[in-house]
């Protein structure tokens, strides 16, 4: 039996490979589409689709990795293992692996894509704008990234503490610039004003491969966020839908709600409730599997530097490559003990969701 190592890569090239063989050698369906830009290298970019179980299934677990580019490594690592492993479906069940929807910010350590949009926020937020915090302008135009290399530490303290002062806390900063917004486009957390390419990419995968589907469970997997190694299963619905409540029955309670934490904002959306809209007469329940790294403030510097060379500066440059690295592995530890957590704790959470899939109910 392979190890979960072996199932993790080091890079976007190598685990779409490890992926598109795995998915051939459990007899998947499977197609690539190509990214138009390329990675860093000149490597060409893609999403890979593979998928198990009968055409037009009623019942289907959607997976999806790279929906924050660099975090992908995670759930193409947890694909890949599911593909390797060649686990039993539920009768009239699919299951449809969305590998890296975000190829681009993979390749180039970036949570965002090619056009520095959010996606998760693109998906949820298009066609329905989020109002944007009141304090969003005035923390971004404090923290005045197009001149970041300018800055000194004892400026950026002074800055941070002025807003503390006068907002609350520094808390309150992070919540203004975490809820996001669509009218700054070379800012953080930008949502978009038009369809990503990968909403495009993923709209018409879904309507192609969900056909049938009636009922739909979607693992969307992060990191990120939470203890080294550990898995948060995180519901959007709020407690008391019907939604929230299935997928704390899936996982026996333990679901984090979240708003608790200005790094994990409330949405007043369902994740993946568009679905709906793209796929006729399905119905969704979503979960965000959530592996946790390092704690947040050892890398909260890295956030604006890393920003600044992929908008304002150059990515590839001495500072570029150095500030990327570090931001890659805040997302990706990449050591054994990490990526074996990673693998056990998602090949369980999947698991509980095909299970679930099978005594899903309307109440």
């Amino acid at each position: 039996m392979s190890q979960p190592p072996e199932f993790f890569s080091a890079t976007t090239t190598e685990a779409e490979a490890r992926f598109a063989e795995a998915a051939r050698r459990a007899g998947a369906d499977l197609e690539s589409i190509r990214h138009p830009l390329p990675g860093p290298a000149g490597e060409p970019l893609h999403v890979g689709v593979a998928r198990l179980g009968p055409a037009r299934a009623p019942a289907a677990l959607l997976i999806l990795s790279g929906t924050h580019g660099i975090e992908g490594f995670a759930g193409a690592g947890i694909q890949t293992g599911l593909l390797r492993e060649r686990s039993v479906l539920p009768e009239q069940t699919a299951l449809l692996l969305v590998h890296l929807i975000n190829p681009w910010g993979l390749a180039w350590n970036r949570r965002e894509d090619h056009e520095n949009i959010d996606l998760f926020r693109n998906f949820l937020y298009l066609d329905d704008p989020v109002t944007p915090d009141p304090l969003f302008d005035v923390v971004d135009d404090a923290m005045d990234l197009p001149h970041f290399p300018e800055h000194t530490p004892e400026r950026d303290a002074s800055v941070r503490d002025e807003l503390v002062a006068r907002y609350g806390s520094h808390e309150r900063l992070i919540a203004a610039i975490r809820r996001g917004q669509h009218h700054r486009p070379k800012s953080m957390s930008y949502h978009g004003d038009h369809a990503s390419w990968s909403r495009k990419v993923l709209q018409e995968l879904l309507a192609r491969h969900l056909a049938g589907c009636r009922r739909l469970a979607v693992l969307d997997i992060h990191t990120g966020f939470g203890r080294y190694g550990e898995a948060l299963v995180m519901s959007y619905d709020p407690p008391g839908d019907p939604r929230h409540e299935r997928v704390k029955r899936w996982f026996d309670g333990n679901v984090y709600v979240p708003g608790a934490d200005a790094d994990i904002p409330t949405h007043g959306k369902s994740p993946y409730g568009f679905i709906a809209d793209w796929v006729s007469g399905v119905a969704v329940t979503a979960a965000i599997l959530e592996f946790g790294t390092f704690p947040p403030d050892e890398f909260r510097d890295v956030f604006p530097a890393n920003h600044y060379h992929h908008v304002y500066g150059n990515p590839r440059s001495e500072d570029g490559l150095r500030v990327g690295a570090r931001y890659r592995r805040y997302f990706y530890p990449e050591e054994p003990r990490w990526v074996t957590s990673v693998w056990q704790r998602g090949h369980g959470a999947t698991q509980r969701m095909l299970t679930g899939l099978t005594g899903w109910t309307e109440s």
